[in-house]
């Protein structure tokens, strides 16, 4: 029986604002309630879409309550390219030595969607469910071309910054001594034919676990990128040296590469002013490359330092013929309940402050 949920991270942001400046929740809602051509932005589809080059981002869904009547912000992001053609694998009879692949048009007056992220905005709290394509900075581009479209007089960057969980690190934030950011480079991969194949009777496999397996090659690319980029500023900008390095590297070894960033102060802790701006400047790295070394030198694991909550989601099931499958897309309704829960829990905890 197929399973219709699915795990979900649910990542925490703070709207960096300013004091006496309206919420992010405000600033949205206004932007969703102001007019254009005659109509409220939130009341046309058409209204809400952001192109870039050959790129279009949507949000399809907007709500401004919970369902027991919680004001919020809550919506969608929807990627999509018009006239993308989406690969089909053509099926044939048993006795065909190979099969087709071909591309598909999206039936008329649809299109493909590439990806699709969930957000929930309560004042300055951001929650976000992120997809393999989109990820938060996606979100701040989308949220300030809102803005600077539909609030007269808003102008400047969206800025969502992460927040340092004191439970990951065994203590308070001020405890933290160093942050620790790495990624992984590898030597040139040589890969055995036989073991590149998939085992006998597995083959109806390898799709589904090429396409669970996206995100972690994304996390692994930007690891990769990161790693990459310091290793040429420690070579003067370098990249013939750093490409002479990376030669060297053997076929079955990794080459790591860390940044540490530490404090050294007479004072027993580290200002909170200073943790803030990491959390602002860091904000974009991917979780699993950066962890902390805390008081008495304990190191937090990869990827837990940031504060989320982990939820699960129900998935949309489709109706075919007398048949019932369950889909890959989150049901919307059920999002909100869950980044509802997730501010619920953070508040109760006294992580983040209403």
């Amino acid at each position: 029986m197929a399973i219709d949920r699915k795990p979900v991270t649910i990542h925490y942001r703070r709207y960096v604002n300013q004091p006496g400046r309206p919420t992010l929740e405000q600033l949205v809602t206004s932007a969703m309630q102001a007019n254009h051509n005659g109509a409220m932005v939130a009341a046309r589809y058409t209204s809400r879409i952001q192109t870039v080059n050959a790129d279009n981002f949507l949000n399809n869904i907007f709500r401004q309550q919970s369902a027991g009547g919680e004001p919020l912000a809550f919506g969608d992001v929807v990627h999509f390219t018009r006239g993308h053609l989406q690969a089909v694998l053509q099926m044939a009879g048993p006795t065909s030595s190979q099969l087709i692949v071909a591309q598909m048009a999206a039936p008329e007056q649809s299109e493909y969607v590439h990806s699709q992220m969930f957000w929930l905005i309560k004042g300055d709290h951001v929650f976000v469910i992120q997809s393999i394509s989109l990820q938060t900075e996606a979100l701040e581009k989308y949220l300030a071309w809102l803005l600077s479209t539909y609030v007269p007089g808003w102008g400047g960057e969206i800025a969502l910054a992460t927040k340092f969980d004191s439970g990951a690190v065994g203590g308070d934030l001020e405890d933290i001594k160093e942050l620790v950011i790495g990624g992984t480079l590898s030597g040139p991969q040589v890969v055995d034919a036989q073991e590149a194949a998939p085992p006998e009777g597995e083959g109806q496999h390898v799709v589904r676990d090429i396409v669970r397996d996206q995100n972690l090659v994304a996390r692994q690319s930007s690891g990769r990128e990161m790693a990459r980029g310091v290793l040429e500023a420690i070579m003067n900008h370098d990249t013939a040296a750093a490409d002479r390095v990376l030669q060297a590297v053997p076929a079955d070894a990794e080459l790591h590469v860390q940044v540490h960033i530490g404090y050294k102060t007479r004072k027993r802790r580290v200002d909170k002013t200073s943790l803030r701006n990491l959390e602002v400047g860091l904000r974009h790295l991917p979780d699993s490359q950066l962890s902390v070394v805390a008081k008495g030198g304990v190191r937090s694991p990869d990827g837990n330092i940031r504060l989320h909550h982990n939820a699960s989601v129900t998935l949309i099931k489709a109706q075919f013929g007398e048949s019932e499958i369950v889909g890959s897309l989150l049901d919307p309704t059920d999002a909100l309940r869950a980044m509802g829960q997730a501010y619920a829990v953070m508040l109760a905890d006294g992580k983040i402050a209403d």
